[in-house]
C-alpha cells in the first residue's frame, strides 16, 4: 500500500481510474540552495483553527477549481488516489503534489492523471494526463521524508491547457511554522475520496522525529484528513502554496504533516517556473 513506513496513511486505493497504461517518465530535479524562490511576504490574515475537516461546497469556483484528485497506479498494489493543486508557471500545465504520490518504496505510479474539482465522479473540466513527474533527488534517492514534494506536467484535455482551464496557484516559501493555512485534500474516511474537503488549520513548529533526516524537519499542523488527501496544497494568505500533505501517525490522527518550505524546496518549484 503506497503510504510512507511512519505514517497513517499515504494514498487512497481505489477502483482503476481509467488512464491510458503507460509509465510516466521521472525527471529529478536539483533542490540546491542557489536558486532563487518565491520572495511574496503579505500578512496572514486570522483564522479560525479547527482540526475537522468540513466539504468544500464551491470546489468549482474560481481559486478552488485548481485542486484536484490524482489518480494512479502502483504495478505492486493496484489504482490509488492522491490530491493535487494546479501552479501558476509558463507552461500552464504543473501540478503540484506529493512524492510519495509518484514513487514510494521504490515502486513508481504509472497512469498518473490529475482532475481538478473532481466531485463524486463528476469531472466538470475534465482529465488531465500526466505526461512527466517532477522528483527532487533527496526524495528519489532515499525517500527523505522533508522532501517528499513532486511535479507533474500535464498535457490539454478537450477544454485546453491545465491553468487557461482552471488558473493555477502560486508558492511561497521560508514562512513561519506557525503560519495560518487552509489545507485542502480528497481524504478516504469522509466520503471515499469522493469530495474536497478543507481544514482551517495553525501550524505547530516542528516534527521532532524528522531531525535525523538531512534537511529542515517537517511541519505538522491540526487537521484530521486521512488517506487520499496526501499531495493536498496548504494555502497561506488565501492564495499561496506554503506546503503539501505528506503524512500522519497512527496515535494522532489530527496532525498532518508538511515537508517545509524552505530553500531547497523553493529551488525545486522555482525550476518548474
Amino acid at each position: 500500500m503506497r503510504w510512507l513506513s511512519l505514517a497513517l496513511f499515504g494514498c487512497l486505493l481505489l477502483a482503476p481510474a481509467g488512464a491510458r497504461a503507460a509509465g510516466t517518465p521521472i525527471v529529478e530535479l536539483g533542490g540546491g540552495l542557489g536558486a532563487a524562490t518565491s520572495s511574496v511576504r503579505r500578512a496572514v490574515s486570522p483564522l479560525t483553527a479547527s482540526a475537522s475537516s468540513t466539504p468544500v461546497a464551491e470546489f468549482s469556483s474560481e481559486g478552488l477549481r485548481t485542486n484536484g484528485r490524482v489518480f494512479g497506479f502502483d504495478p505492486r498494489e493496484g489504482p490509488y488516489s492522491c490530491s493535487g493543486t494546479a501552479l501558476s508557471t509558463p507552461s500552464r500545465s504543473i501540478v503540484l503534489t506529493a512524492g510519495h504520490c509518484v514513487l514510494e518504496d521504490g515502486s513508481a505510479g504509472r497512469n498518473l492523471v490529475f482532475v481538478p474539482s473532481y466531485d463524486h465522479g463528476r469531472r466538470p473540466f475534465g482529465t488531465f494526463i500526466a505526461e512527466v513527474a517532477y522528483l527532487m533527488p533527496q526524495w528519489r534517492k532515499s525517500e527523505n521524508p522533508d522532501f517528499d514534494v513532486a511535479a507533474l506536467q500535464v498535457g490539454p484535455d478537450e477544454f485546453g491547457d491545465l491553468t487557461d482551464v482552471v488558473g493555477g496557484r502560486g508558492f511561497i516559501t521560508g514562512r513561519s511554522r506557525e503560519a495560518n493555512f487552509q489545507i485542502f485534500g480528497y481524504p478516504a474516511a469522509a466520503a471515499r475520496g469522493e469530495e474536497l474537503r478543507s481544514c482551517m488549520a495553525h501550524g505547530l513548529g516542528s516534527d521532532e522525529l524528522t531531525n535525523r533526516f538531512t534537511g529542515p524537519p517537517t511541519l505538522p499542523a491540526s487537521c484530521d484528513m486521512a488517506g487520499g488527501s496526501s499531495g493536498g496544497a496548504w494555502i497561506v494568505d488565501g492564495q499561496y502554496v506554503d506546503g503539501v500533505t505528506s503524512y500522519g501517525y497512527t496515535g494522532s490522527p489530527n496532525k498532518l504533516y508538511s515537508p517545509y518550505f524552505g530553500r531547497r524546496v523553493g529551488a525545486f518549484l522555482a525550476q518548474l517556473l
